[in-house]
């Protein structure tokens, strides 16, 4: 479980990362993102995230093969707790702010690096964050028009630049 955890969570870092690279190079945000692209995720191999962290990949992965899964004791609680921890400690998350169209530029262009990477590991939408942003902006995400629509644009800037459909 260990090492499959390390290997998913480097290759999803990774992938936000050669994202934020593009978008680094492709607007004004230039070192800002760089930045970002050194720390992103970097909490979920803390104490408070990495041993639930572990698990919650863990249920996925059985989840996605079809295999049983259940938690020990008590995990299903500490989960809870790092996703939280990790939602309300890291920028490019809207849970960190009171308010989500309070996120900045830099914050909601690593927003949509990660939905790219997780739809490029899951092979969805052809490697696109519109995916994501189509089912969490509104029923789980209220973004005002401006930040809605600044968030498609990234994603149109990011798709062109990386060829995705």
């Amino acid at each position: 479980m260990d090492a499959f955890y390390e290997r998913r969570t480097n290759e999803h870092i990774e992938r936000v990362r050669r994202c934020l690279a593009v978008m680094a190079s492709v607007t004004e945000h230039s070192t800002e993102l760089w930045q970002r692209a050194r720390v992103h995720d970097t909490s979920k191999f803390g104490p408070a995230e990495r041993l639930p962290y572990i698990w919650l990949t863990e249920m996925y992965r059985c989840r996605r093969s079809g295999e049983p899964f259940c938690y020990p004791d008590g995990m299903e609680h500490r989960v809870r707790a790092a996703i939280d921890h990790h939602m309300t400690t890291n920028r490019h998350h809207p849970d960190f702010h009171a308010d989500a169209n309070a996120m900045t530029d830099v914050a909601l262009i690593e927003m949509v690096c990660d939905w790219t990477a997780m739809s490029q590991e899951f092979a969805q939408d052809g490697g696109s964050a519109r995916g994501w942003a189509d089912k969490t902006i509104g029923p789980r995400l209220q973004l005002n028009t401006e930040r809605r629509e600044f968030v498609y644009r990234m994603i149109n800037l990011l798709d062109s630049n990386l060829g995705a459909k």
